[in-house]
């Protein structure tokens, strides 16, 4: 069917229908040689502070090269309060350092474990005390314990250190669960960040803390917990006794940039990126 120039916007504009066409190939990105451009929306992330300062960022950007829109951290509230504004709508993207609670699967969210991660127990190179059980890391932060010479160390007084105890922190949870079985902490020098913490053990001889074994710090030595320390395979067949898993979730099941997601963090690439500072789920081969 032919088409008249009158009815043609070119026509009537003054302008060739050669450039008009470019133009619009332009504005469309469509054509040889155009890629239709990603959806720049970023997908909103909630949740645990352990994910978001550690994998989170190489992720994102890795998502990015491929296509993909950014994961941006729009609230920093730890594991529980940053799955509460996810389910509410408030985030497309929630992070867990731990296991979902029932009350958190009974909502039916969609999740994967996307590594495993361990809380470490942090001492000063100088601090003489080989190793620690749950048992006597407890002491420790009830105050049952005061002085280091009472679970094999020098003759010199504990100094708890943990992060702000009243921030809804995943981490802060699963030690709460698997090491204060609902005791009450201490009096703590307590600061908002683990980093800080470290920072602290570090230049306190007779500090002690304990943080994901993401934190890494000079100046500090991780101390073996019932006898075994947290390496890898330790961490990822649940031997060493502080290994928790590293979730994100979403409401439901993801579709479009989010379920495109999820396949980058779990294909080797993002796996790679994990493995940088917590276990992948799935070993390089």
């Amino acid at each position: 069917m032919s088409v008249s120039s009158a009815q043609t916007p070119w026509a009537r504009s003054g302008v060739s229908g050669r450039a008009w066409v470019l133009a619009m190939v332009l504005l469309l990105g469509v054509g040889p040689g155009c890629q239709k451009p990603a959806n720049e929306a970023p997908l909103a992330y909630a949740g645990s502070g352990s994910i978001s300062d550690t994998v989170l960022p190489p992720l994102s950007e890795g998502f990015v090269r491929r296509g993909g829109p950014p994961v941006e951290v729009k609230h920093y509230v730890g594991s529980s309060e940053g799955f509460k504004l996810l389910m509410a709508g408030r985030a497309e993207l929630g992070g867990l350092a731990r296991s979902l609670k029932s009350a958190e699967k009974a909502q039916h969210p969609y999740y994967v474990i996307i590594g495993y991660a361990a809380i470490a127990v942090y001492v000063h190179p100088d601090n003489p005390v080989p190793a620690l059980s749950r048992a006597q890391l407890k002491a420790l932060f009830t105050g049952q314990v005061k002085n280091w010479k009472d679970v094999g160390g020098a003759d010199a007084p504990v100094e708890p250190v943990t992060v702000n105890l009243s921030t809804s922190s995943g981490t802060t949870d699963f030690f709460r669960d698997a090491v204060m079985e609902g005791a009450p902490f201490a009096p703590t020098h307590a600061f908002t960040h683990p980093r800080e913490c470290l920072a602290y053990v570090a230049s306190h001889p007779n500090a002690v803390s304990w943080a994901t074994l993401a934190f890494t710090a000079d100046g500090v030595r991780m101390v073996p917990l019932d006898g075994v320390a947290p390496g890898p395979e330790a961490v990822r067949t649940a031997d060493y006794p502080l290994s928790r898993p590293l979730v994100l979730a979403t409401r439901g099941v993801p579709e479009g940039p989010l379920k495109d997601f999820f396949d980058y963090v779990m294909s080797p690439e993002g796996q790679a990126l994990v493995a940088r500072s917590f276990i992948p789920v799935r070993e390089a081969h």
